[in-house]
């Protein structure tokens, strides 16, 4: 019955009009032999696209909160209360969910207290990564991050080097009401001391955070804890946190290094041991795209061949593995009845070596190009395809450092290619996702028998899983107010190779569809101070009463078409 069906497919009268690259900005008609087909099928619903699933994440790491971030209220950069205006911008043109602070590791090193207070009051510290922290931005400089933006916090707690009191205590400085308390005796009611606190501060009203990070990458940076030790550190934490919502708190507990099954079922295996698991919403997992020729990095942002441009997107394409081997090894443990744990991937991106860094002090800074953009299409159409499995991934990050779609220093400001990419996936977000099957030929990893997996957060598996890349990859969903509106995402990968592809959907005729599209002639090509504007999409223009939908995906791009069904 499938077999027919889908044969029935590839063959069914659905409509087409061809568009090919015909130079660096224009997309015209062409005709040729289809290369490749996708099936579109609305009758199979995956999940609804959890819009914080294109998250973001700051740390306390070179340029990233200070000139990043941060350049002050007495800055002559444009800024509101010290936050830099650009820096909001572009985060409320990406309509970011959440943002992730402060750390990564830096995380497991940061007294939160240390940020309160009047400004010049705040003690410097040396953070994780080596560098004097000011303390200048501190909790409610975030907060005011967050509100500026419209998003929602998601905060780091740090577990390795303070005590679970001081857990409890965060929480309530951000969450407890600014009111009187009740008491259980005839005394009378008392304000929280903490609230009070907070409204000294310079915000009576609560911050109302509700997803708090349980440590962080406490397989290394956050402790070298063993999971069975992680799982108590957790237990003991998160056990009778207080909560002044009637929406329950949502905890993420600390998950593997890149591919490391082994911690997610004895983590899953220890949580489980005691009945009582409060308010335990999701595993964090981090992958780094990276390998050769060092622990963390994969070569130079700029000056890489061919076969380094296939590694690293064959390797991008592992996160798909990552996900449904974390997802099983959940399932393994629990017991009938339970909620299934999500997956929160807030640690995710391209990791090279130094070489593009924007100055000696912007540790972990580096140029993001075209390749990088494919990687966070081909990154996001995993999450979208996952949809029920995946409910938050945050970039690492957003400015300044690794896969960011900002790059600032001083007053100078630009947007990288994974910036619009995250734009044109903006229709996918609270979608319902539909399976949708590619059918492209595989392109061979040229360095797959060189290529030796690491670790570092990066893929340390089967080398059979960097040996071959889909030729055509991506996801589809339908829009949650218009079910006429249907949302296609594709990556072709291939470096010098269009590929026009028939597509259908199963049960619907395509009336009509528009779209955008993210390609250069050259993969190397990106954005810089003195070019800040070099790539960014092009339109693709509206096509009507097509009765057959024939599409050719240029060289190395990436496309969002919205296609409105008959």
């Amino acid at each position: 019955m499938e077999i027919s069906r889908r044969a029935a497919l590839k063959s069914s009268a659905l409509a087409a009009s061809a568009l090919a690259l015909a130079g660096p900005r224009l997309f015209s008609q062409a005709s040729r032999a289809v290369d490749a087909h996708i099936d579109i099928l609305p009758s199979e619903p995956i999940a609804t696209i959890s819009p914080e699933i294109y998250s973001h994440f700051i740390e306390h790491l070179g340029g990233v909160i200070y000139d990043g971030v941060w350049v002050g209220p007495e800055s002559k950069i444009a800024n509101t209360n010290g936050i830099r205006q650009a820096f909001i911008d572009t985060m409320r043109a990406v309509k970011a969910p959440l943002l992730r602070w402060p750390g990564g590791c830096f995380a497991d090193s940061y007294d939160w207290r240390d940020g309160l207070g009047a400004a010049t009051n705040r003690p410097a510290r040396t953070g994780f990564w080596g560098q004097q922290d000011p303390n200048r931005y501190g909790l409610h400089e975030f907060m005011h991050t967050c509100r500026a933006i419209g998003c929602k916090p998601y905060l780091a707690a740090n577990l390795r080097t303070l005590p679970a009191r001081d857990f409890y205590q965060e929480i309530e400085y951000c969450n407890a009401p600014a009111g009187l308390v009740p008491s259980n005796s005839a005394a009378p009611a008392t304000p929280n001391a903490l609230a009070a606190q907070r409204a000294a501060n310079g915000d009576v009203d609560p911050f109302n955070v509700d997803l708090w990070g349980v440590g962080n990458e406490s397989w290394g940076c956050g402790g070298n804890l063993v999971p069975e030790e992680y799982a108590a550190m957790f237990r003991r934490f998160t056990a009778w946190t207080p909560n002044y919502s009637r929406t329950p708190l949502r905890f993420v507990a600390v998950g593997p290094n890149g591919d490391d099954i082994d911690w997610t079922r004895r983590l899953f295996k220890s949580l489980y041991a005691n009945s009582e698991r409060r308010n335990l919403f999701g595993l964090s997992v981090h992958y780094y795209t990276s390998g050769s020729p060092s622990e963390f990095a994969a070569g130079d942002a700029l000056a890489f061949n061919t076969g380094e441009y296939y590694d690293l997107l064959t390797r991008a394409s592992i996160m798909e593995r990552i996900v449904t081997d974390h997802w099983a090894a959940i399932g393994d443990t629990a017991q009938p009845g339970q909620n299934h744990v999500k997956l929160v991937v807030d640690e995710w991106g391209a990791w090279y070596g130094k070489g593009t860094a924007l100055g000696p002090e912007y540790n972990l800074s580096q140029q993001s190009t075209m390749r990088d953009a494919l990687l966070t299409g081909i990154t996001l159409d995993i999450f979208q395809r996952h949809a029920d499995k995946v409910a938050v991934a945050a970039v690492a990050q957003s400015i300044n450092c690794i896969h960011s779609l900002m790059l600032a220093q001083g007053d100078k400001f630009t947007v990288t290619p994974t910036f619009h990419v995250f734009q044109m996936y903006m229709p996918h977000r609270g979608a319902q996702a539909v399976r949708a099957e590619f059918s492209a030929p595989a392109i061979r990893n040229p360095l797959a028998n060189a290529s030796i997996p690491v670790g570092g957060n990066s893929y340390t598996g089967s080398l059979e899983a960097v040996k071959l890349l889909a030729g055509l990859s991506g996801s589809a969903s339908i829009s949650a107010t218009n079910p006429k509106l249907l949302t296609l995402t594709v990556v072709n990968p291939h470096i010098d190779q269009p590929v026009t592809t028939e597509i259908a959907v199963a049960g619907a005729a395509i009336a009509s569809y528009s779209g955008q599209v993210l390609a250069e002639p050259d993969v190397h090509a990106h954005n810089d101070f003195a070019h800040p504007d070099a790539v960014h999409p092009s339109p693709i223009a509206s096509t009507a009463n097509t009765a057959r939908l024939t599409h050719t995906f240029p060289p190395a791009s990436v496309t969002t078409l919205q296609l409105t069904l008959a």
